[in-house]
């Protein structure tokens, strides 16, 4: 296969580096601090076990992290070989089932430069979209070839396994692409059994992480603020599904939050038809083209796990449509190749009209690469796509404060506060700038605030803590590092900073104690040291 389209694989490789180039040296953002520059484990293999359905993304990590350390370069690397290999991979499967280089290639390459999938690509943490991908289209290309050579079937399973390996989500749907495909494209009641093993693994998939799901609803609650509840599917699935289209047919409105989500009674109406009328035309297609109707399916296969009641994920983002998007971009081709084939009038027209529309997707997504250079550029252009996001605004406040801009940096808090009132992060970022400005009494409010409306603020006891202390009101000062110190006791600065506290006020032996806490925790703590040599003075 290789062999015989080499100038087709080179071109689609080369495509992709020229559209992603000026990505590669773009800093870690938003979930990488988290998942990478701040995390000691990511360099160490002993965490990997523990997350079955997960851990070759952690894999990747520490293999990028010994081979260039915190080079943000390296992690992004890794995306844009997946992001190859499940381009290649597509073509390969294409020019399998339709014997035609015109529709593999075309396909392959719109899904190559395609800028709704720059989050994924570009941005590291979004990585695991490409990798679960390539994964997954791994598995199928060896299922749809495993009618001739008996060891491609089970490349095939072991290939669905590692999709779950990079994603313990994206693919739980995607395990009736196989009977799907035997419907479509084969015999269904030969091969029918072929489906068992990816059940088998779809259902110890649920059954692992069956515990994880309330730590996922957590983390949702305590870090990104979204509130419990059940939403109603009839309205969640045409939003997010036109909204799909959208991004697919004119990607001009890219961000990372898509909070812009409301529409008016007329405008949703609008939407809803224009799900119910994908629904219809896949209904349609399975009477009259199935491979129309495979691709379709796939779409909503590809979604059906963000697609929900439950408030376990976004509405929709773009990462999520990464793999999903095959299921509009093929019949598309395939559309385009019906017009191709009407003349040769039609021919020249499809040729023209097909680079036009690669090339403008490349450049539109060269342009999306700069929102992802930075922190700083990041949540600028996220400021004008989703205005009525509160995170979005407590990263202005973050942006604004970088750049000294402090009455500014305050505005953006405030208004995020404005936008959601129990915004604990908010709170607690508008107290930081309260202390900057000087007034302790607001910083101490909101500070305050912050710690009542989450469980997990231990920063706002400590600088409640570092108030008080300036203020010299030591018995209140040591109350908020305690309070911060229960739900965090294994840092070993807020524990340093409490026997800071006792040495203030002339507690030696209680100072000491606490010093020769923390050198436990961390013998080369520098505070710690510094603070058990004065208290032994």
């Amino acid at each position: 296969m290789f062999k015989r389209n080499w100038i087709f694989i080179l071109f689609l490789v080369i495509l992709i580096l020229i559209t992603y180039a000026n990505s590669l040296n773009n800093a870690f953002l938003s979930d990488d601090l988290a998942e990478i520059v701040n995390n000691p484990k990511v360099g160490d293999l002993s965490s990997i076990f523990t997350r079955p359905f997960g851990f070759i993304r952690l894999i990747v990590y520490w293999a990028a992290y010994h081979i260039g350390g915190l080079n943000p370069a390296v992690f992004r690397f890794t995306n844009f070989l997946f992001h190859i290999g499940s381009t290649i991979t597509i073509f390969f499967i294409l020019v399998k089932l339709y014997r035609s280089r015109l529709i593999a290639f075309l396909a392959a390459a719109i899904f190559a430069v395609h800028p709704a999938f720059a989050e994924a690509v570009v941005w590291i943490s979004g990585g695991m979209y490409p990798q679960y991908s390539f994964f997954l289209l791994l598995s199928f290309y060896f299922y749809i070839s495993s009618e001739k050579k008996a060891l491609f079937y089970w490349a095939s399973v072991v290939f669905f396994l590692f999709s779950f390996m990079s994603h313990p989500v994206m693919p739980a749907g995607l395990f009736l692409i196989f009977p799907l495909y035997d419907l479509c494209f084969g015999n269904l009641k030969k091969h029918w059994i072929k489906s068992i093993p990816f059940l088998l693994i779809l259902v110890a998939y649920i059954f692992i992480n069956l515990g994880a799901l309330s730590e996922r609803e957590s983390t949702l609650q305590t870090v990104h603020y979204q509130e419990r509840g059940v939403d109603n599917i009839f309205i969640i699935i045409p939003i997010a599904l036109s909204s799909y289209f959208e991004l697919i047919f004119w990607p001009q409105t890219l961000t990372l939050y898509h909070s812009e989500l409301f529409f008016n009674t007329y405008i949703f109406i609008l939407r809803a038809s224009v799900t119910l009328l994908f629904f219809a035309a896949a209904i349609f297609a399975f009477f009259k083209n199935k491979s129309i109707f495979f691709w379709l399916a796939f779409f909503f296969l590809a979604l059906s796990p963000t697609l929900t009641p439950f408030r376990l994920n976004w509405i929709m983002a773009e990462r999520y449509l990464y793999l999903a998007s095959l299921g509009i971009i093929i019949p598309f081709v395939l559309l385009l190749k019906k017009v191709y084939k009407l003349s040769d009038k039609f021919k020249m027209v499809v040729l023209v009209l097909s680079i036009i529309i690669i090339s403008l997707l490349s450049i539109r997504t060269i342009f999306r690469n700069i929102d992802w250079k930075n922190e700083d550029n990041l949540w600028i252009a996220t400021g004008k796509t989703s205005p009525s996001s509160p995170n979005t605004h407590n990263n202005l406040g973050d942006v604004y404060g970088r750049w000294g801009d402090k009455q500014r940096s305050l505005q953006e808090f405030l208004y995020a506060i404005q936008l959601k009132e129990d915004y604990a992060d908010a709170y607690h970022n508008a107290g930081n700038v309260y202390k900057e400005l000087g007034q302790n009494d607001k910083a101490l409010e909101y500070y305050q605030k912050a710690a009542s409306l989450s469980p997990v603020l231990w920063q706002s006891y400590q600088n409640m803590a570092a108030i008080y202390f300036e203020m010299q009101q030591y018995d209140k000062a040591i109350e908020a590092i305690q309070k911060g110190i229960s739900i965090n006791p294994k840092n070993p600065n807020i524990l340093s900073n409490l026997g800071v506290i006792y040495l203030t006020m002339n507690d030696k032996e209680k100072a000491k104690e606490i010093f020769m806490q923390v050198l436990t925790m961390d013998p080369q703590n520098q505070y710690a040291r510094a603070g058990l040599i004065e208290a032994n003075k």
